[in-house]
């Protein structure tokens, strides 16, 4: 892996977008490239842009006070940046394992209202992606990628902790220990988050609790309103069924005594029809009117014998009168009072005769009676008194007499043949008041029949009525237990007929309506209080569980990752203190130097005792110890500057013989170095550029006669930094055809 490109633009002075292109000297070299010009003219800007592209935060180290001074900032002759921009271009040619891209883009940019962003390959990206994916390639933006002027020293002159990080970046150990830094970054995390999801599953465990009772009741009332609404489909089923079941029997019982009630009606109208007909027709009879006729002749003559009678009587007065000796016994008088007598019963014939046929029997009886005081009236007539032998009686009266025997008798004859007649009639007639009486009994018998229909008809009618009073006190119960019922009582209808009796259904209701009354109301939203609350439980214990998992996990990885680091370390730890002892010796031609690792201090208990730290734990820190030829000196602090500088050297060769990184960027690293150094420097760096691409910002001639391409850096006209390269191969194929 190389660099090939660095664009800037609006980065410190550099206002107008710069491009340098850093290519491989061959396939066996890496290349050097050198970065000169005077002071002021933004040359280890250069070097800086690298830096900030790869995610540097320290101001310090970017030798600037605030972020903004990152952005270029104006000149007399061309305005302020709004932005500052950096992209760096890695080609991944040797297929790192870790990274599966042939070539890497970041870019980094940061406007002045402070907002920062980051690409990788054209997409947004974090500083951690960046700082990752480049430790993974084996570039560190704090190590000896970039090393700024005084770095190597402030190396020496730090403390071991401070050291120890740089030696661990230089070693390669910064992809380990930023996953572990991550995975104990979520450890935290996931143990807060773990704390926190417990925490809440305390407090909702209770209430989960709660609602899962309530639910349970409410599954139970569930329950109960099924089975509750079972039975009374059952039971009102089979109300509604015994309800039509009697209203059908009613309504049937009504009807066929409603018809029985016509036919019977029927029957007695035309009875009555019949019976009226034969009433109308006794009375107008033919022989009846002719009897009625022979009576009035029969009045006539009475009138007449009245008359006569009347004289008669006023015989007998003078008779009566003259006599001397007792009356006999049938007298005139007796006799005019027999005639009276017949006369008022024939009177009271006549008005039998006028009541019709009701006094028939008495019409009867009363013309018997009159035939038979005749025959004794004529009897006795004809028997006379003792007195009237001896005395004579005058011969008109006893004509007057005898012409009203003869009249009397002639209406016992007549009356004979009148009643014969009525006898006849009354024969005739006989049969057909049989008739009519049968009638009249089959009448009433057939009117007491109806009425007792009609009796029937109306106890079915109130019957009916009472069923049709429970069916709608029923219906109104089923509105108020279940109204939607009503719209399916013919399904309940059709149901009933499989169903157990009312009876037995009916306590089985009352015990489930009580047992839902114990129960009492719940609210339906406590079903779905308890889903949510469930689910937030059941999550936060997934959660839970999911934590609890990942902490095990993380804890195996920090373990591994602590394995890994400790290995790695030990053994680049050794690797690096031979080769930094063998550079030494040989830029000091002899002397000795090591590097010492610092085991971690004792920590202090909550009780105030000391524990010595594990026998695995790790080293605090890594001191250096330097003794050139022909002194005793080994603290780094008491050396020359010379001494410093290429105990410096010695170092930094260390740690790219131990692990060569992809590019070095050096910053006027040689700027302390004296000639004889100077060309030791670059004799170091011209070995190490076969593994290692070099970007090296110089003043040093025997540094720069290392390069294979030169830029030179120059401040233009407008206030900003300006680029000019060329090749030395180029130059030096001028330089020898000008001579020549």
């Amino acid at each position: 892996m190389y660099l090939r490109r660095l664009e800037l633009q609006g980065f410190k002075t550099f206002a107008t977008k710069t491009v340098l292109e850093f290519a491989p000297e061959d396939s066996k070299r890496r290349g050097i490239t050198g970065v000169v010009g005077p002071n002021g003219s933004g040359k280890s800007n250069i070097a800086d842009a690298i830096r900030w592209v790869m995610g540097e935060q320290s101001m310090k180290l970017l030798r600037g006070k605030k972020s903004e001074d990152m952005i270029f900032s104006g000149s007399e002759k061309k305005s302020r940046s709004g932005f500052a921009e950096v992209t760096m271009t890695l080609v991944n040619d040797a297929k790192h394992s870790e990274i599966d891209m042939p070539e890497i883009v970041v870019t980094r940019r940061l406007y002045r209202d402070g907002k920062s962003e980051f690409e990788i390959n054209r997409r947004a990206a974090k500083l951690g992606d960046v700082t990752l994916l480049l430790a993974q390639a084996g570039i560190g933006q704090r190590t000896y990628s970039v090393i700024g002027q005084g770095m190597v020293d402030a190396v020496l002159s730090a403390g071991p902790a401070e050291r120890k990080e740089f030696f661990d970046e230089a070693a390669g150990l910064r992809p380990y220990q930023l996953k572990r830094h991550q995975s104990i970054t979520k450890l935290q995390t996931s143990r807060e988050r773990l704390a926190q999801a417990e925490a809440l599953l305390r407090e909702i465990a209770p209430r989960l609790s709660s609602l899962q009772r309530q639910v349970k009741r409410l599954e139970q009332r569930d329950e109960l309103e099924k089975e509750k609404q079972e039975l009374e489909e059952r039971y009102f089923g089979g109300m509604w069924h015994e309800i039509w079941a009697h209203l059908t029997n009613a309504q049937t019982k009504v009807d066929q005594a409603r018809t029985q009630e016509k036919e019977l009606l029927d029957q007695a109208a035309k009875l009555e029809t019949e019976f009226a007909a034969m009433e109308q027709a006794v009375p107008p009879s033919k022989a009846f009117e002719g009897l009625r006729q022979q009576l009035d002749t029969i009045a006539e003559e009475r009138a007449a014998l009245r008359e006569e009678q009347a004289k008669l009587q006023a015989r007998v007065e003078m008779e009566k009168a003259q006599a001397t000796q007792p009356k006999s016994p049938l007298s005139l008088g007796s006799i005019i009072q027999t005639v009276e007598g017949t006369q008022q019963q024939l009177d009271e014939l006549w008005m039998a005769v006028n009541k019709e046929d009701a006094n028939l029997e008495r019409i009867k009886a009363l013309i018997h009676k009159i035939h038979t005081a005749h025959q004794e009236f004529t009897k006795k007539l004809q028997e006379p008194a003792p007195e009237a032998k001896s005395k004579e009686v005058d011969p008109k009266l006893l004509q007057g007499l005898e012409s009203i025997t003869s009249k009397l008798k002639a209406i016992g004859e007549r009356s004979k043949v009148v009643q014969q007649e009525i006898d006849d009639w009354d024969k005739k007639e006989a049969g057909k008041r049989t008739h009519l009486f049968e009638t009249q009994r089959k009448l009433n018998e057939t009117r007491e029949t109806a009425r007792q229909a009609e009796h029937r008809a109306s106890q079915a009618a109130v019957e009916m009525a009472r069923w049709e009073t429970k069916r709608d006190s029923f219906l109104s119960e089923l509105k108020t237990y279940a109204p939607q019922l009503e719209a399916e009582l013919n399904h309940l209808a059709q149901r009933a007929g499989d169903v157990q009796g009312v009876a037995e259904l009916q306590p089985r209701l009352h015990r489930v309506r009580s047992q839902l009354e114990w129960i009492g109301n719940i609210d339906p939203a406590t079903q779905k209080e308890y889903e949510e609350t469930k689910e937030r439980f059941e999550f936060l214990n997934n959660q839970v569980e999911d934590l609890r998992g990942a902490i095990q996990g993380l804890d195996t990885v920090i373990k591994e990752l602590d394995e890994t680091i400790r290995v790695r370390s030990e053994e680049s730890f050794h690797t690096l203190n031979s080769a930094f002892s063998k550079t030494f010796k040989t830029l000091f031609g002899g002397g000795e130097a090591k590097l010492i690792q610092v085991p971690p201090e004792p920590t202090v208990d909550e009780e105030g005792n000391l524990v010595p730290p594990p026998a695995d734990a790790p080293p605090a820190g890594i001191d250096i110890q330097a003794t050139p030829p022909g002194k005793r000196l080994k603290a780094i602090a008491l050396l020359s500057g010379g001494e410093r500088a290429l105990t410096s050297i010695a170092l930094i060769s260390a740690i790219m013989a131990t692990n060569p990184s992809p590019f070095i960027v050096l910053d006027e690293v040689d700027a302390a170095l004296d000639e004889l150094n100077s060309r030791k420097f670059a004799e170091i760096i011209h070995d190490h550029a076969v593994n290692t691409q070099f970007i090296i910002v110089t003043h040093n001639r025997a540094t720069m006669h290392q390069c294979s391409v030169l830029y030179g850096v120059t401040m233009g006209e407008e206030g900003g930094s300006k680029i000019l390269s060329v090749k030395l191969e180029e130059l030096e194929k001028l330089r020898s055809a000008a001579t020549s």
